[in-house]
């Protein structure tokens, strides 16, 4: 059927026709206008909260979605997989290899008293996500100020909990790990929507009215550790040595007691032959033992005197002091 045929020949109807058309134009009208509000693009790193006449209706992800036109749905954009940073007690101006930092004075935020009633200045910063957008955007109301808060108030109370000395030397580790704890049980608390990712103390140290102090008592704990780290490595090489020196001593214990066993078996079985053969001859014996022993102690004298029994005052005749 061709357009000629679909015009048609009588009047009314032919008016009636263009009446028709004059709405298409109308319509394509509505469209274009309307359809950028229906059509909205969310990024990788969002999710987008869709409220339907003000009213949360749900939560989409990454990619196109359409929606209800103009303000019948709104979408709100919430950065889900980013990491953001929130700093105390300093402000980056601008990162990079050479980071800048601002030079204003953020002593209000930073200035807390320790439990030995001490005061320092503590910098930190937080990182979190944003784990629910519905908690985020609807149970609290600025959730990014409160956050702050709640961090400020965490930090101040872990430190409160330590001595000065711990929070500037050996226990910063550990304030981290307790303020990322109690900032996350505090937050799921009240469900505001954050994940910590991480909490890092830039710098703890004195204000500086008592630095100066502060550095001597520094120092002298660096001055007992280090001596306290050569004690202890002396004593471990004193430590070598003297186990080295027993071990000798047990090892010559040992071959010593494994000679006397040696000789004291050798003399045992040197006896249980002689025995043996002195019940075969026990004349004959006596007089070879008899003899041996004479020829080992006779043998070891310079002099041998020959003394008749019937002989009388012979020591007057001896001279002692040698002579021939």
């Amino acid at each position: 059927m061709n357009s000629q045929n679909q015009i048609p020949n009588n009047p009314d109807q032919f008016i009636k026709f263009l009446q028709k058309l004059s709405f298409i134009p109308f319509i394509i009208l509505i469209i274009i206008v309307t359809l950028p509000s229906m059509i909205y693009t969310v990024k990788a790193h969002e999710d987008a909260v869709v409220l339907r006449f003000g009213k949360y209706d749900r939560t989409v992800g990454p990619g196109l979605h359409f929606k209800m036109p103009w303000d019948l749905e709104k979408a709100i954009k919430i950065p889900v997989r980013k990491i953001q940073k929130m700093e105390f007690g300093f402000r980056t101006k601008r990162a990079g290899k050479r980071t800048v930092y601002s030079q204003h004075d953020y002593g209000a935020e930073s200035i807390m008293l320790t439990g030995d009633l001490n005061m320092v200045d503590v910098s930190w910063s937080i990182q979190y996500k944003i784990k629910d957008s519905k908690d985020f955007l609807f149970n609290v109301r600025s959730v990014r100020n409160n956050l702050f808060d709640l961090s400020e108030a965490v930090m101040r109370k872990v430190i409160g909990d330590h001595t000065a000395t711990e929070s500037i030397s050996d226990a910063r580790d550990e304030i981290a790990q307790i303020a990322a704890k109690e900032m996350q049980e505090i937050s799921d608390h009240y469900k505001m929507g954050v994940h910590l990712v991480a909490v890092e103390l830039q710098d703890i140290f004195p204000p500086e009215e008592v630095k100066a102090s502060f550095d001597e008592v520094n120092s002298a704990v660096q001055d007992a550790e280090q001596i306290a780290n050569q004690a202890e490595k002396q004593g471990k090489k004193v430590l070598q040595v003297k186990s080295g020196e027993a071990e000798k001593l047990i090892r010559q214990a040992e071959a010593y007691k494994i000679d006397i066993v040696n000789r004291a078996k050798g003399d045992a079985d040197r006896f249980t032959s002689l025995y043996q053969e002195y019940k075969k001859a026990p004349t004959i014996t006596k007089k070879r033992l008899y003899f041996d022993k004479m020829r080992q102690v006779l043998g070891n004298s310079d002099r041998i005197f020959i003394v008749d029994p019937q002989v009388k005052g012979l020591v007057p005749l001896v001279n002692m002091k040698g002579g021939s």
